[in-house]
Parts: C-alpha cells; sequence; structure tokens
C-alpha cells in the first residue's frame, strides 16, 4: 500500500521557501479608518502546492466606528494552497492566530496578557507573479475576525514583494 501511494504521489521534493514584504490597509467591518499596514511573512509551498506561512502585520493608526483610536497587530500562522500556471501563482489561505488591538490605555508588551479576546482567524487569498525563482510580487485580500461573537472584524489588502524560491 505505501508503495502504491508512494508512486500515484511521484514528484520531486522541491520546497520553494520565501520571504513576503507587503504594505497595505485596513477597511470594511469594525474599521472606520486606517493608516498603512506593514507585513512580514515567512512561508513556502511544497511539491504539491501546498504550504504553510507565518504572518506579522501592524496597522499604526485604525479609527473604529465608536472612533477610538488603536493599533492592530496579528501574528497568524496559516495553511495556504497555491496553483502554478507559469509565472503567475493564484492562491487561497487560512490562517489562526492572535489579532490585538492595542489603545493608548494598554500596558505591558506586545504579546504580554494574550487572552481568548486575541485569538482569531482570517481566510482569503492572492494571486503571486514571480519575475524569476527568486523575486516576485503578490496582491493579497483577507478577512479577520477576532472568535468571540462581538470581537474586532476587518479586511486588508496588501501588495508585496516575494524574496525567495
Amino acid at each position: 500500500m505505501i508503495f502504491v501511494l508512494c508512486g500515484v504521489l511521484e514528484g520531486t521534493a522541491a520546497a520553494q521557501s520565501n520571504l513576503v514584504l507587503s504594505l497595505g490597509k485596513l477597511y470594511g467591518g469594525d474599521v472606520q479608518t486606517s493608516g498603512r499596514t506593514f507585513g512580514i511573512a515567512l512561508g513556502g509551498t511544497g511539491a504539491h502546492s501546498i504550504g504553510s506561512e507565518l504572518e506579522y502585520s501592524q496597522t499604526g493608526h485604525m479609527t473604529d466606528l465608536s472612533g477610538n483610536e488603536s493599533k492592530v497587530l496579528t501574528l497568524m500562522a496559516g495553511i495556504l494552497v497555491a496553483a502554478h500556471i507559469g509565472p503567475v501563482r493564484p492562491y487561497g489561505i487560512f490562517g489562526y492566530g492572535f489579532i490585538r488591538q492595542r489603545t493608548e490605555a494598554s500596558t505591558g508588551s506586545v504579546l504580554s496578557n494574550l487572552s481568548n479576546n486575541d485569538v482569531g482567524y482570517n481566510v482569503g487569498g492572492g494571486v503571486a507573479y514571480k519575475f524569476s525563482r527568486s523575486a516576485g510580487v503578490r496582491l493579497d485580500l483577507r478577512h479577520f475576525k477576532v472568535r468571540k461573537a462581538d470581537g474586532l472584524s476587518f479586511q486588508r489588502i496588501t501588495a508585496g514583494i516575494i524574496l525567495g524560491g
């Protein structure tokens, strides 16, 4: 059975890791206005176009629907599925991790006092275009939601530079 499975899944084991630096903006949901969002992601895909990604992003100034200003930080581990159509790579992604809204009254470091109120998910997708084996660009659209019923919810659009395979 194992030999048959190995024969069916035959292919080169060519893991492709990359670093993505991106800029974007939050909108929709509980967001009235937002400043620039900066993100950095480290991840990659394997021979069967299934991969993973660890992403950190920070939005400096976000105003919610009540007029309160805060920073929004996310740290998400995600699973992605990509299709390779020449240099174009559309993908879908689902991530789970922390979404932290920091106000002026927040104390402590970024990752101190984490609770269930900071756990959330993101779902979305995008398209990457590779200029070469080690460089490209990416456009990404995701929906973020804190897990609790009345938790923070928003969309994020980013454009980024891909470095690596």
